[in-house]
């Protein structure tokens, strides 16, 4: 089996991460998706707007809401909620191939997140354990100098669960 393991702060869940679920759907034929929102930002300094919970419930409901996605293998998984900062999402990594030890992982992130991949702790124990499908948003390039392989997602949603949530922050502070 085929799985997409699709980790990201979903703080919210947006327009562009359900692009890159299609995409893994229908572009790259994955057999299970499981979305992971994470507990820690590895490399985001900045305050979430959603709590952990908050974000579990809405990726599930947001997914559930959607004709297509709602019929595919799709799960939502709080494998992250207890993890510790200095544990790092190759520990999720790890702990999956222990439950699906005979599939094939492949680890979905973005290209803004794999332009510095390599000082990711533990990152040679992702790429050990799955593939790597880096999403490309039009205005990001990805950078020529990591040297990991990859597959590219080309998206054409721009919209990052950063930028919205500035344009939210924005529209409460006018």
């Amino acid at each position: 089996m085929k799985i997409a393991v699709f980790g990201g702060s979903f703080d919210p869940i947006h327009k562009g991460h359900l692009e890159i679920i299609n995409k893994l759907i229908d572009d790259f034929q994955m057999d299970k998706i499981i979305v992971i929102p994470t507990n820690v930002t590895y490399y985001k300094k900045n305050t979430a707007m959603f709590t952990y919970d908050k974000k579990i419930e809405l990726c599930k409901l947001v997914i559930s809401k959607d004709a297509k996605l709602s019929k595919f293998n799709i799960e939502v998984s709080d494998i992250e909620k207890d993890i510790k900062p200095d544990e790092g999402f190759a520990h999720t990594i790890l702990k999956l191939k222990t439950l699906y030890p005979y599939d094939e992982l492949y680890t979905v992130i973005g290209s803004d997140s794999y332009n510095y991949f390599n000082t990711w702790r533990k990152y040679e124990l992702i790429i050990e354990n799955s593939k790597l499908i880096v999403a490309k948003r039009p205005e990001n390039e990805i950078s020529k100098n990591i040297g990991i392989e990859y597959q590219v997602l080309e998206m054409n949603n721009e919209n990052s669960s950063t930028e919205i949530r500035n344009k939210i922050i924005d529209l409460i502070l006018k």
